[in-house]
């Protein structure tokens, strides 16, 4: 499937007023901070720019300039949106049917994104699988519109964010030598890279801390050392009071265990699914084929799906999947 150009992107932009930014459910540091840096940008260009997003945005991002424009469905009224660009989100169904039912009329629906696995769902696609994060994207975008003046401090801070807990802190094989010279950008631009790291990486809220105290008592270390999981109970998440975005990262933490290949999350929601994060150290076991076996996707060496529970059987359908790549392809 072929991408669009930036400059059709710029066109249907220029000649819009109306412009809605959404992103996929239960966001992350790329899915906020690509929207919230894309809303600013467009308000900076004069558009009626609005920034929407069907689940509330984690605790831990809530310092990043602009947060407070981002608003729920349910929230607004009608949106009219002459163009709504949906950032970092695979599947059109991964921004949810709030969403969608909120807008009536959209002239145009623009997709950019960084999955492999995004299957072009609009009416302009630009899909780059190579780029570590979406926020990556954002900026080559905006600096093709407007050049890098465009880029204020606040916009500056909220692409870093979305770089950096993409990248792993620019640490995932995925980072690019352009990853690195874009980060450097941001700086220039007015990022306060050790604020926005201690904020992103050294503010963490006790009941998180709780939480990975309980779940590290329970790992589970399997085919001799090269899988570990982590599983989340819907009792442990009411207990301990845990909240969106609590999670995000913990899988790092079993994923550095020297000889593991492949690391797991398996979090029962409050539907009966089972949301299924994955992460792997070789594109010899690729994850996002693991994941697409089960209706998901995502990356070679992060990916992640919905499984039928109980969590017990949706852990076991996962294991027999990765002990198949662990024994045939490694």
């Amino acid at each position: 499937m072929e991408n669009n150009t930036f400059d059709s992107i710029r066109d249907a932009i220029q000649s819009a007023d109306r412009i809605a930014v959404v992103s996929h459910d239960r966001p992350d540091g790329d899915a906020i901070g690509s929207t919230l840096a894309l809303t600013l940008f467009l308000v900076g260009l004069g558009k009626n720019a609005i920034a929407v997003n069907c689940d509330l945005v984690p605790d831990s991002l809530k310092f990043l300039p602009g947060i407070d424009s981002i608003r729920k469905p349910g929230s607004l009224a009608p949106i009219e949106a002459d163009v709504v660009i949906a950032v970092d989100a695979a599947g059109k169904n991964r921004i949810g049917d709030a969403m969608w039912d909120s807008v009536p009329v959209c002239k145009t629906l623009i997709n950019i994104d960084h999955h492999i696995s995004n299957d072009h769902y609009a009416d302009l696609n630009y899909v780059d699988a190579e780029s570590p994060a979406t926020g990556e994207i954002m900026f080559q975008l905006i600096e093709h519109i407007s050049g890098k003046s465009a880029v204020t401090p606040a916009i500056a801070a909220n692409l870093y964010a979305a770089i950096s807990t993409d990248t792993g802190s620019f640490c995932y094989p995925n980072t690019t030598a352009k990853t690195y010279r874009i980060g450097a950008e941001l700086i220039e631009a007015g990022a306060n890279v050790g604020q926005l790291n201690q904020q992103l990486y050294e503010s963490y809220p006790q009941r998180r801390v709780e939480l990975l105290r309980e779940l590290l008592q329970k790992m589970e270390i399997h085919f001799e050392g090269r899988f570990a999981c982590l599983q989340l109970t819907l009792e442990a998440v009411n207990r301990l009071g845990i909240q969106s975005g609590d999670t995000e990262g913990l899988i790092d933490i079993i994923r550095a265990i020297d000889t593991v290949i492949v690391a797991v999350f398996f979090e029962e929601m409050p539907d009966g699914k089972i949301r299924v994060s994955s992460r792997s150290k070789t594109s010899a076991a690729d994850v996002g084929k693991i994941c697409a076996g089960f209706g998901g996707g995502g990356h070679t060496l992060a990916a992640g799906t919905r499984m039928s529970g109980p969590i017990g059987d949706a852990k076991s359908r996962f294991l027999a999947a990765v002990e198949e790549v662990l024994e045939f392809e490694l």
